[in-house]
């Protein structure tokens, strides 16, 4: 069984589908005599402080195999110092590890298209993938996906919902393209 917890992000705000949906189809397309369970635990608006209140509920509670983080864009944008970040993401890989023992993926978000945000969340992903490092789990860059396609020609906007910093379903297409290169 596979949790995807995080923010908006995680929960896919705003589409039909989002990467848990993507994901799951692509690996069931890999491993077709797999029973692949998904459970997408994203709450829109919540900041990795959030996180840590109900990881008892949304993550240790499914005894997941495997459990993918997506915290960042609220905590930059809502105040939430990058200590205070880096400790809350680092508690709950200690946890989910320690109850658990599940495999766990860190992910950063994608670019935003309003500068401001984009320049300030950059940090909070930065401490995703140190954080992934120092404890021995897995690391998604999400952000360097998008910017590898925009730098190939894709347009940034071509990947978000219209007025709103979230993935449109292409946007989403690449973060599960991206977990796919784990396995």
């Amino acid at each position: 069984m596979i949790v995807a917890f995080g923010d908006s992000i995680t929960a896919g705000y705003a589409v039909r589908h989002g990467f848990p949906h993507f994901w799951r189809q692509a690996l069931q397309e890999k491993y077709p005599d797999a029973r692949i369970e998904m459970h997408n635990e994203g709450v829109s608006g919540d900041t990795s402080r959030d996180g840590l209140a109900r990881l008892r509920l949304s993550v240790l509670y499914h005894r997941p195999d495997l459990v993918t983080i997506n915290f960042g864009i609220n905590d930059a944008a809502y105040g939430i110092s990058l200590d205070e970040f880096r400790s809350n993401i680092s508690r709950m890989v200690e946890i989910i590890l320690s109850k658990c023992g599940s495999e766990i993926i860190l992910l950063s978000s994608q670019p935003l298209l309003t500068p401001y945000y984009d320049k300030l969340v950059l940090d909070y992903y930065r401490a995703m993938g140190e954080i992934a490092a120092a404890m021995g789990v897995g690391f998604v860059d999400v952000y360097a996906a998008w910017m590898e396609r925009v730098r190939s020609g894709t347009p940034l906007d071509s990947l978000v919902l219209p007025g709103l910093d979230h993935p449109n379903e292409d946007g989403y297409r690449i973060i599960a393209e991206e977990l796919m290169r784990l396995f």
